[in-house]
């Protein structure tokens, strides 16, 4: 089971109707993400998490852990790729934050390192919990290589 939350590419049209941005007179809604970028020109600029916004979806992966683990799932899979809100985080590009949130490498990937534990307050050791992240793991798009350890961690 992947878990995902898509961030500020979320109120997204189906492929087949453009693939952008739902107006909010059409049922879009307001997008959130570590910082006020959006995703592309054209695109909502999402809402900032604050620290409640933080810990809500920190919960909540944690409550979908949960879900798929009552579900029967034996792998759940946490999708920080593809522009999604973990990956947002992960990227500088995307993540401007000046709090324990953003800035350096670490900070950068707290989110991920919170959502883990929390995930795996109620995932059990015997199961497999993966995650997904986008190539390349480099300077650019995540950080240093010689942090690539943290990949594999969990």
């Amino acid at each position: 089971m992947q878990l995902a939350h898509a961030g500020r590419k979320a109120s997204t049209q189906r492929p087949w109707e453009g693939h952008g941005p739902v107006a909010v007179a059409k049922g879009g809604w307001t997008v959130v993400a570590p910082s006020a970028v959006p995703f592309d020109t054209g695109w909502h600029v999402p809402h900032a998490l604050d620290e409640a916004g933080i810990r809500a979806v920190i919960a909540d992966f944690r409550a979908a852990a949960q879900r798929a683990l009552d579900a029967g799932f034996q792998l759940i899979e946490l999708h920080g790729a593809h522009g999604y809100l973990l990956h947002q985080f992960l990227s500088p590009l995307s993540n401007r934050r000046a709090d324990a949130y953003g800035g350096s490498f670490d900070n950068r990937t707290r989110l991920l390192r919170e959502v883990v534990v929390a995930v795996r307050e109620v995932w059990p050791e015997h199961l497999r919990c993966g995650c997904a992240f986008p190539p390349p793991i480099g300077r650019r798009a995540v950080g240093p290589r010689r942090k690539a350890w943290l990949w594999h961690a969990w």
